[in-house]
């Protein structure tokens, strides 16, 4: 079997939790970005005024880059590890499903501020700002899920009684852990580098 047929088997045996967490992702998007019509008037200024503070500090080459990197590194390592925890549960179906949902909440409050705070404006921050990491973060980790949703499911239904072959599912689970930090690493690396490198022409 060719690897382009081991993905399509992939998806094709996985479509129902996709669907699941694609829906989660989206409802928590959606709710974040009606959240920001709710803003009082003291909050939305406070955001607006960090918000200028980030483009002034860009403007300037104020920002120091390797700090950005590794804060934004260690914010999705974190994500990813709370994932793999809950895999490891068996009450970690629905948590994983809150997990989603929050990151979409995040995102979209956060387009949903750029775009209302500054219009057209805002849409070119997403573009440089938001998308470009996203597009590494969000599919891996969408997969990521699907993996420790699988891995929960496994032991819910009983399937490693022995403990050594258990023990090798949870190795090769971690071994996949350390893969998706590293896949992460480059995100961060575009958050941190490429991002700013854009936005300063913009600007």
């Amino acid at each position: 079997m060719t690897i382009r047929q081991r993905i399509k088997q992939h998806f094709y045996e996985n479509r129902w939790q996709y669907i699941l967490i694609l829906l989660f992702f989206a409802a928590g998007m959606l709710m974040g970005y009606g959240k920001v019509n709710s803003l009082s008037s003291g909050v939305r200024q406070n955001l607006a005024n960090l918000l200028d503070g980030y483009l002034i500090g860009e403007q300037t080459g104020g920002m120091n880059s390797y700090s950005i990197f590794t804060a934004a590194w260690i914010g999705q390592v974190k994500s990813l590890a709370v994932i793999y925890l809950l895999g490891l549960s068996v009450i970690g179906l629905p948590l994983i499903l809150g997990v989603i949902f929050l990151r979409g909440y995040s995102l979209g409050f956060t387009l949903g501020f750029l775009i209302q705070e500054k219009a057209v404006g805002g849409i070119v921050l997403s573009v440089l700002t938001i998308f470009p990491q996203h597009i590494i973060y969000i599919p891996f980790l969408i997969l990521w899920s699907v993996i420790a949703m699988n891995f929960s499911l496994q032991i819910v239904r009983g399937r490693f009684m022995m403990g050594k072959a258990l023990g090798r599912i949870i190795l090769s689970f971690s071994l996949l852990l350390i893969l998706f930090m590293l896949i992460f690493m480059l995100g961060a690396f575009v958050e941190a580098y490429l991002n700013p490198y854009l936005l300063t022409l913009v600007l």
